[in-house]
């Protein structure tokens, strides 16, 4: 009974390191962008930039208001991250497009932006992101939860004393 307290205690030591440690790695990345204002008509940017790891990444673009002749109107379907196009929110005054937890592969990224602005519309957007814990990881929390409901079930219950 005490060697099973002690595998019980060094897997939850273990899951509790691992836990902290996948913790640390799924630390946000944020990537601001925007553009420069300048003459009225069409745009189309495109911005590349890589992940370090697989994971996760949540979007949000919105047209900047400063005053007169700062509209921006993006496209139908003209904002796209790695193929996929984001949702639109609000449009009007204030366009605001996102796209919330895509699943994305490590490596290059592509995010385009098209449409049309006055003379001095801008835009600005985010782009978070969050690695997944490994697999591995995974399997050292649900073993180490068992092992704790394992030792929970094996505790023995103290007989009740009638007075």
């Amino acid at each position: 009974m005490k060697f099973m307290r002690k595998i019980a205690g060094a897997a939850v030591a273990a899951t509790l390191a691992l836990g902290a440690s996948s913790a640390a790695s799924a630390a946000t990345l944020v990537i601001p962008f925007g553009n420069t204002p300048g003459t009225s008509g069409g745009f189309s940017d495109v911005y590349t930039f890589s992940f370090p790891t697989a994971g996760k990444a949540s979007i949000s673009i919105n047209s900047a208001i400063s005053g007169s002749l700062t509209n921006v109107n993006f496209l139908h379907n003209g904002v796209i991250f790695n193929g996929t196009p984001l949702a639109v929110i609000s449009k009007g005054a204030v366009e605001l497009l996102q796209l919330v937890n895509q699943p994305v592969a490590a490596g290059l990224q592509t995010l385009t932006i098209k449409g049309s602005a006055q003379k001095l519309g801008s835009y600005t957007g985010t782009i978070s992101f969050a690695s997944v814990p490994e697999p591995a990881t995974w399997a050292m929390m649900i073993l180490g939860m068992g092992a704790i409901g394992y030792s929970m079930r094996r505790r023995a219950e103290k007989p009740a004393f009638a007075a």
